[in-house]
């Protein structure tokens, strides 16, 4: 069961340092790499280096075709979507930061006065890349989401094709939760709330 647990988190996560793995489902205390020597022996798991990182990381040998594709710069990712708070994409705060540097911590148990981005922010993920956060509310009785917040990290430029994208991932949030009508209260920067409400007319 354990090495089911180990090699379907490698799987899952796409690349993970040991250390990462067993968060995944739970399943355990931080691991190292001795600990994967087998699975690597065996073929399951296949270690690499990833420049910037101190520690080794592993791919699942299912992913050996994409793991050709991106050391050649050829993988590309295209989507733009709201995450959930508990995705695996930024639930382990030490491998967002890692992977991302993107800084990542649910406010919901933080006293109100005390929170920085807002009740239940959700990290947007665009093209590959955690680009900002955006506090919202869906107010089904209404037929109303409610963007309270939105705010891009520091080094994430404000452009129409960007606010496109996340109007793109706004919209279908809001759809999903049968609220269609989005209304945008904040942004940071202020400019990118223009082309967003553009975007989102549109």
């Amino acid at each position: 069961m354990h090495r089911r647990f180990v090699l379907g988190a490698v799987h899952a996560l796409g690349i993970a340092q040991a250390r990462w793995i067993n968060d995944y489902f739970r399943s355990g205390g931080k691991l190292n790499d001795a600990a994967l020597d087998g699975h690597v022996a065996g073929g399951e798991l296949l270690r690499v280096a990833v420049d910037g990182w101190r520690n080794h990381a592993y791919v699942h040998r299912d992913h050996a075709d994409l793991l050709v594709a991106a050391a050649a710069g050829r993988l590309r990712s295209t989507r733009t979507i709201l995450l959930s708070p508990f995705d695996p994409v930024v639930w382990d705060r030490e491998r967002a930061s890692a992977m991302f540097g993107f800084d990542y911590r649910i406010e919901c148990y933080t006293p109100a006065p005390k929170r920085r981005y807002g009740y239940f922010v959700l990290p947007i993920l665009h093209r590959g890349r955690l680009i900002g956060r955006l506090d919202a509310k869906a107010h089904r009785a209404d037929g109303m989401f409610e963007v309270k917040a939105l705010y891009l990290e520091e080094d994430v430029p404000s452009t129409p094709a960007l606010a496109k994208a996340v109007a793109t991932a706004i919209r279908e949030c809001a759809l999903w939760h049968g609220t269609a009508r989005v209304v945008v209260v904040h942004c940071e920067p202020a400019i990118f709330r223009r082309d967003l409400l553009g975007a989102l007319r549109t």
